[in-house]
């Protein structure tokens, strides 16, 4: 076949560890060519959600390209952010008609496959749908690419018998085949599952379209040196360790650098194929223009070593990073996620007429001495706590198994050292801060995990793709509401993401004064004496609005709240599901009830953003419901989600009045986002919702109220054996739904300089000095108690809180009711 000398060379999933140093060798290679990666960054994301990342930092798209230019006058390597799954790829194949494509965009991680439901799918989808569109898209605008797909060594049933190069001609019972067949597939994960139905697509389209596709069946890659970025460390590839995306082999050599026992999992019988990233890289990078036949599925064992077990590699590994300086054991058994229980190494060989047809290749000793000098500088990194897997395949786990699990399945009461061990791990990875911040119910401490899907959409180059930014910022939001309602379903609303409780509650107060300009009076807002300023700011402050307070007995009685509504027939209630100052759950579906059934044209909004990521948000009777991401979720400053029923939505007719919503939605118009905005809050607000969701609603709400309860009776007794009068003021309406959450209130006592004095050590709660609705003056320490936090550091809390309070009564300002301190 002639190629056309001048067409693009395209590398699907160019960013992955594979795929940016074959890019880059491409580029050196075909200096006339154009060498264009696609990629959606996935594998960046996806490494940093289970916790981890690359041990080698590496940069931006951008970055590496500006590196290759400057290191090596590279000036035909282009980056384009899309996304295999997508019409994108289609209108990529038709516009570039490219001489080949190499396909690297997958999902590549087995343990992950095998996580959960929602990742298996989402392994089957990537994988095989991105396949599957690049096979019609090549059929019907480029059929004489030659397409070169990345399959894995993983995707042969291993049952002893020699591997042949892909088809082969078997015999049973005497007959022999009379064509050759694809040798026997069989998978023990959902990935791998994956790579054999891309394997049975591209042989149905080499048979019936004529496509020219050779298919790869790598080995276990392992290995950071390339020749392309040797000594130039803007030009290395990522390399990752742990349980997901780590290589056995990545993994023994990080191990091994930071003096961890090399970890064995199963009997260690179990057989892998080997090839360093050097050789695969140089291999691969010359088959694009060794094109098959027009109709041929060409078949690449693509291997240099085939006959270690993982023992073998194991004790090969502690000899050869010994004789580097680094004594190391190995550890056998311990751990078995995948059940791999072989009792003899399987003996086999492995047919690969194409790689013994390229000569030598690296020894494994020469890449375990050259990948342990360029670890070196990143040895601090490590984190040798990401090198126990936590996730077992298996529906029943066995104990050893359980006792590494993963913190979201554990029981919670939690009692003892491993429990808040496990605790403390999760903490340092989604929460990794020094300061305790024990106020969350005013501005949360954003999740590591949240803080990196908006970096993740910031650092990308879709932020200099217009149309990209609005595409993935749909996609983002699509995903962060169905993700909520999927957590809180209520068909009877509209769910969008909005901005921060207080500015929901600006424009649902303007919007009503709009809706209701007929009238001639003051609309009348009823709600409670224990709403933050945020909440009712603009509704006290805007002359249009009469606000009035239930009191102490209308709260606390229905009979005395349903007389109230009778009386005084309100345009408008405004009710927190949980007070912000003293943390009672209130009643609001009940209250909500009496309302619609007294004063039906009465509008009724819950703010729930003091309950919002502790409790399923109440929805009966509501007319709006509302709160801010950035409180219990963890998620993004400013974020928030509103519900809004559909009568509502008819009356207002919108709650944004510029700009065209990002959903193709007509009932969403003036409700939905709009575009010009930071979309990176929308990657933040689903990574906040994911996060609550693998760890669980319950678990949340029973850890929270156990430490709260610990928290309680340490600072009850400190505060008795200071001799300050106190009181708490959790006494809950719904005790079984009692959150993380506590109110301590004095009456001769200034808090204002404990809390001082405690924000100076890094110790962190609420503060509030003020009056009341009431008229009486009051002075309370509120205290929220995250669930991630553990029992040593609410023991380190109590310390600091013990030495301030010393502080504070040397200082001679111990009592000093009266004063009135700034509100914090």
């Amino acid at each position: 076949m002639v190629k056309n000398s001048t067409a693009p060379i395209i590398v699907l999933g160019g960013d992955g560890y594979i795929g940016w140093p074959l890019a880059l060798r491409l580029a050196r290679e075909n200096r006339h060519r154009n060498i264009i990666i696609a990629d959606n960054l996935a594998r960046r994301r996806w490494v940093k959600g289970v916790g981890s990342d690359s041990l080698i930092p590496i940069g931006s798209p951008s970055d590496r390209l500006a590196a290759a230019r400057a290191i090596h006058n590279v000036t035909n390597l282009e980056f384009i952010h899309l996304d295999v799954n997508s019409d994108s790829l289609t209108a990529l194949i038709r516009s570039q008609q490219p001489a080949a494509v190499y396909h690297l965009a997958q999902q590549c991680s087995a343990p992950l496959s095998m996580r959960s439901r929602d990742d298996a799918l989402m392994t089957l989808r990537n994988n095989e749908e991105g396949n599957m569109r690049l096979l019609w898209a090549v059929k019907d605008y480029a059929p004489e690419c030659h397409i070169i797909k990345l399959g894995t060594f993983g995707e042969y049933a291993k049952s002893g018998l020699d591997i042949a190069e892909g088809y082969f001609t078997p015999s049973y019972n005497g007959k022999v085949a009379e064509r050759p067949v694809p040798y026997p597939r069989q998978s023990d994960d959902f990935y791998h599952a994956s790579k054999i139905n891309d394997t049975n697509y591209i042989s149905i389209a080499c048979r019936h379209w004529g496509l020219r596709i050779t298919d790869i069946m790598q080995s276990t890659v392992f290995g950071a040196w390339t020749e392309d970025a040797a000594g130039h460390p803007s030009l290395y590839t990522r390399l990752d360790y742990d349980e997901f995306f780590g290589t056995v082999v990545n993994r023994f050599l990080t191990q091994a650098l930071c003096g961890m026992p090399l970890t064995v999992y199963g009997s260690g019988h179990q057989r892998t194929g080997l090839m360093s990233l050097n050789d695969s890289v140089v291999s691969m990078s010359e088959l694009w223009q060794q094109s098959p036949d027009k109709g041929q599925h060409r078949v690449i064992n693509h291997l240099t070593e085939e006959s270690f077990s993982i023992n073998e590699l194991a004790d090969t590994i502690r000899e050869l990073a010994g004789k580097a300086g680094y004594e190391v054991d190995i550890q056998r058994g311990r751990f078995d996620p995948r059940s791999e229980n072989e009792t003899s190494k399987l003996e086999y060989n492995v047919e690969r007429h194409y790689v013994k047809s390229r000569g030598e290749h690296e020894t494994l000793e020469q890449v375990v001495a050259k990948t342990l000098k360029i670890l070196l500088p990143f040895r601090n990194a490590i984190n040798a706590e990401l090198f126990q897997p936590r996730h077992g395949w298996q529906r029943e786990a066995t104990t050893e198994q359980q006792r590494g699990a993963d913190i979201v399945a554990l029981n919670i009461t939690p009692q003892g050292d491993d429990s808040d061990s496990r605790w403390e791990h999760f903490r340092r990875t989604e929460f990794p801060y020094r300061h305790i911040n024990l106020n969350p119910g005013t501005l949360g401490s954003p999740a590591a995990s949240v803080l990196a899907a908006q970096r993740d959409f910031e650092n990308s180059d879709v932020m200099a793709f217009p149309i990209g930014q609005y595409g993935e910022g749909r996609a983002a939001l699509k995903r962060a509401v169905d993700t909520a309602n999927a957590l809180w379903p209520s068909p009877d609303h509209q769910l969008q993401v909005s901005a921060g409780a207080s500015q929901c509650s600006n424009i649902l107060a303007l919007n009503l004064l709009r809706m209701c300009r007929t009238t001639e009076r003051k609309l009348k807002v009823l709600t409670t004496p224990h709403e933050h300023i945020g909440g009712t700011g603009a509704f006290e402050r805007l002359p249009e609005f009469d606000v009035r307070y239930l009191t102490t007995e209308q709260l606390n009685s229905i009979e005395a709240f349903a007389h109230a509504v009778y009386v005084q027939r309100p345009d408008v209630v405004f009710f927190s599901h949980i007070a912000y100052d003293n943390g009672h759950i209130f009643p609001v579906s009940e209250w909500g009830r009496i309302v619609k059934e007294m004063v039906p044209e009465c509008w009724v909004l819950y703010d729930v953003s003091q309950s919002l990521g502790l409790m399923t948000p109440p929805m009966a009777h509501a007319d709006v419901v509302f709160g801010s991401c950035h409180k219990w979720l963890f998620g993004p400053r400013g974020s928030g989600l509103m519900w809004t029923s559909e009568a509502f939505r008819e009356r207002s007719g919108g709650l944004n009045w510029s700009g065209l919503p990002l959903v193709n939605d007509a009932t969403a118009i003036g409700f939905s986002p709009a575009g010009g905005m930071d979309f990176s809050v929308f990657a933040g607000v689903h990574a906040a919702l994911s996060l609550h969701t693998k760890v669980g609603e319950a678990t949340i709400r029973q850890r929270g109220r156990y430490l709260a309860s610990r928290l309680r009776a340490g600072l009850d007794q400190l505060l008795e054996e200071y001799g300050i009068a106190h009181r708490f003021l959790n006494q809950q309406y719904a005790l079984s739904c009692e959150a993380g959450v506590l109110t301590v209130a004095f009456d001769d006592y200034d808090p204002y300089p404990l809390y001082n004095a405690m924000n100076a050590r890094g110790v962190h709660c609420k503060c509030i000095k003020d009056t009341c609705k009431q008229g009486e003056p009051r002075q309370l320490l509120r205290f929220g108690v995250p669930f991630y936090e553990t029992e040593s550091r609410l023991e380190h809390a109590l310390s600091v809180m013990d030495q301030c309070m010393k502080q504070v009564s040397l200082s001679g300002k111990f009592v000093v009711a009266g004063q009135r301190a700034p509100l914090h």
